[in-house]
């Protein structure tokens, strides 16, 4: 028997079905695993682990030593035994998923407001957007960008101070993907800083910018992934070939897209779609960026998890003229991560850092509308919760983010060169 067919276990279609057809998932048993290849031979092992669906929190890199993490159902557990057999690196970093889902927190809103020791559904992120909007409507305003397949709002945040829209733009996006629930915790308290601060410093940078920040730009996922499965990452599309569900839509954006890192299978975690943009949040998303790129000096995604300052490209390594710029002001602002708990973040290219990863949405801003600066920012942790991060460490990590947007921030105002010094 090969490598390939032992992988087409009863325990992938199971979950498959699960996902399917709406039963809630469980994960008692599921184990995280952080699998590491030695030769040539254990990155092919790892793609074909990939292609047989088991689920991939981080990888597969092409690269020897580059370490992926696994989950594996508790059925599955002998398919690691063969990797481990054929001399792969295995450390257990997450012994029981379901124990981690159940002390997370997840709460309503309290007299309108967010607390940021919790997580929050779609509603209440969306009402307590729509309350700040209101009480401070002399600067801020909501906005619907366009609609999702099951026909939720897009819902954006507007701040300007200058009142007409002149002003250089931030846009700050989260929620991509479904699971990173951490990303639109950070969006928000990012939001809050940028309206209710004290801090001097912070009131300048709403002085200086306009500021859009849409939390949630998978809000169909995100719903998912609170009612049926945490684990959930894609968009809620219905496929014409499959049952399978949804596509990835950090691999759906129109520049290069489908030219590596991604799939045309349906049930893929990372299914890039049957066309660019063939997703309306992606396309919403896309069709409102091209009003504001003019304008637009910075755009930042944010995602988890590992701790990563992703410069563009995902789809090579090709280095963009203003890599070295982009690096130079990355390693600056993870200074100022480290500063405040220790964190370390690691600037770097998509597929040098991590792997090759076509149709994303930065590669999109940068590639068509050329941006001055854009991240991607794999927030905490390096993979001891993954994308199961306490609610605990919300403020530590939006406070660690903020740090370095106020390196970046300076670093705008002095203005990027459009090629390296």
């Amino acid at each position: 028997m090969s490598f390939r067919t032992c992988l087409l276990s009863a325990a992938v279609t199971a979950l498959l079905c699960v996902a399917v057809f709406g039963v809630k998932v469980r994960y008692e048993g599921y184990k995280v695993y952080r699998v590491t290849p030695l030769t040539e031979e254990h990155v092919a092992i790892l793609k074909t682990l990939q292609e047989e669906r088991l689920s991939f929190w981080h990888g597969p890199s092409d690269k020897i030593n580059q370490p992926s993490d696994i989950m594996f159902a508790p059925h599955q557990l002998h398919f690691l035994e063969g990797v481990q057999a054929a001399g792969l690196t295995v450390q257990e970093y997450i012994s029981d998923i379901q124990t981690l889902m159940n002390d997370e927190k997840v709460s309503t809103l309290q007299n309108g407001e967010i607390s940021w020791d919790s997580y929050y559904r779609l509603a209440d992120i969306h009402a307590w957007l729509e309350a700040q909007a209101a009480s401070h409507s002399d600067i801020a305003n909501t906005f619907v960008i366009g609609k999702s397949t099951e026909g939720r709002d897009l819902l954006a945040l507007n701040i300007s101070k200058s009142g007409g829209g002149t002003k250089p733009v931030i846009f700050l996006d989260a929620n991509i993907h479904a699971r990173e629930w951490i990303t639109s915790a950070v969006a928000t308290y990012i939001v809050n800083e940028l309206l209710n601060s004290e801090d001097s410093e912070i009131q300048s940078w709403t002085e200086d910018f306009d500021w859009i920040v849409l939390p949630v730009l998978n809000p169909d996922g995100l719903e998912y992934s609170h009612e049926t499965d945490r684990m959930w990452r894609k968009t809620r599309s219905v496929s014409n070939t499959s049952t399978c569900r949804g596509v990835d839509g950090n691999r759906n954006y129109d520049y290069f897209w489908f030219t590596g890192g991604s799939s045309s299978n349906p049930c893929s975690e990372t299914h890039a779609g049957v066309t660019a943009f063939s997703e309306p949040e992606t396309k919403s998303h896309s069709d409102f960026i091209n009003t504001i790129a003019h304008r637009m000096p910075f755009y930042v995604s944010l995602h988890s998890y590992g701790q990563w300052i992703l410069i563009p490209f995902g789809h090579n390594n090709d280095r963009i003229p203003q890599y070295n710029t982009f690096l130079r002001i990355g390693q600056a602002a993870a200074e100022a991560h480290a500063k405040r708990n220790g964190t370390v973040f690691t600037p770097g290219n998509v597929v040098d850092l991590l792997y090759v990863a076509s149709g994303e949405t930065f590669d999109w801003v940068k590639g068509v509308h050329n941006t001055n600066l854009t991240y991607i920012y794999e927030l905490r942790d390096k993979g001891r919760y993954g994308f199961l991060l306490p609610p605990a460490q919300i403020v530590d990590t939006a406070e660690e983010f903020k740090d370095g947007l106020q390196v970046i921030i300076n670093e705008l105002r002095n203005g990027i060169p459009s090629v390296d010094p």
